[in-house]
């Protein structure tokens, strides 16, 4: 049998993971208004500078710089900043390419990275003097956060205004960094994408209806046992937004991102007709992805005989940009498909 549990993004070598579950988004950020807070004599510089916004939050309203200039990403935070403009003076995920386009990645590489495996460096966030520290907070199923996650916010609110999204399902994440976007004045532009996304899928599920309606599609990686993504996860809720049939193992699995299988159950997954799996930005396996593929079990699946395996680079896109890459890989998917 298959077990299933809360899922997390797939830990990196050396880095923690970011745990992310369930599926909706419980706490928008909607900027409530500017006001700039200086006198009417001071110079124009010195007022962009001091003037404000306040933003509601995960945590209740926060009032932030109209322009900050000293910005901390937090998970989730780095590519809304970089879409707005602005690039931050520390990252948590800054050292991992595959969350990032190659130009963004060259902005972000270098920067110091401020989440380890116990969690927030909070001296090298205060060392670097923020104006701002924006991200995700990780809210599970909780109807209410944590006591964890409201220390964890008091602590990084003493160092600067903190505007924390609540991201509660891997697949709603985009709609998070959205709301990220329009706390930093960049919301028109990230509804933009959003719409271009909406029409792309729209484009594909009616040139390709009958191509995805025939076929069932496996998101599938290796970290110790394989991981098969449901249409709650990054990828799944990609391929359900194009109408995309999962297979039996998670089909109707809408409460957890995955099911977890040993290599020995591989074959819970031979109804599938196409397999996906992690490819870098390189096009290189991605990790766990080789291991996989050398896989007895998984060279038995029909889908890998038929030849129907492929990579996908941004396999957990994290916003609507990266989701539009992975909407032009899907179509190449599909025209194989179709022959």
């Amino acid at each position: 049998m298959s077990r299933t549990r809360p899922t997390t993004r797939p830990t990196r070598p050396g880095r923690a993971a970011a745990l992310l579950l369930a599926p909706a988004i419980a706490a928008a950020l909607v900027v409530s208004g500017c006001a700039p807070t200086t006198d009417a004599g001071e110079p124009a510089s010195t007022a962009a500078e001091s003037a404000t916004r306040t933003v509601e939050t995960a945590f209740g309203e926060v009032t932030i710089p109209a322009d900050p200039q000293q910005v901390v990403a937090l998970e989730g935070g780095t590519g809304p900043l970089l879409e707005a403009g602005i690039v931050p003076v520390a990252t948590a995920d800054g050292d991992w390419p595959d969350s990032f386009l190659p130009a963004e990645y060259e902005q972000v590489a270098d920067l110091p990275i401020v989440l380890g495996a116990d969690g927030w460096d909070y001296e090298k966030i205060a060392s670097l003097q923020p104006d701002l520290i924006v991200g995700f907070v990780r809210g599970g199923k909780e109807e209410e956060l944590s006591a964890e996650k409201h220390a964890e916010y008091d602590k990084l609110s003493q160092i600067a205004p903190t505007v924390l999204v609540r991201a509660t399902g891997s697949a709603t994440v985009k709609d998070a960094s959205l709301e990220i976007a329009s706390a930093l004045g960049a919301g028109e532009e990230a509804e933009a994408t959003k719409a271009e996304y909406d029409a792309r899928v729209a484009e594909l599920r009616d040139t390709y209806g009958d191509v995805i309606a025939a076929n069932t599609f496996a998101a599938v990686d290796s970290f110790e046992e394989v991981t098969v993504y449901s249409q709650i996860s990054w990828l799944g809720g990609i391929l359900d937004d194009l109408g995309a049939p999962l297979p039996e193992v998670v089909a109707d699995e809408t409460a957890e991102n995955a099911a977890f299988l040993s290599y020995e159950q591989l074959g819970q997954i031979a109804d599938a007709t196409v397999v996906l799996t992690e490819q870098t930005v390189d096009g290189a396996p991605g990790p766990g992805a080789e291991e996989l593929a050398a896989a007895s079990t998984y060279q038995e699946l029909p889908a890998v005989q038929a030849g129907h395996a492929y990579g996908v680079r941004y396999f957990f896109a994290d916003r609507y940009s990266l989701a539009l890459d992975v909407l032009d890989q899907l179509e190449v998917v599909l025209q194989d498909l179709q022959g």
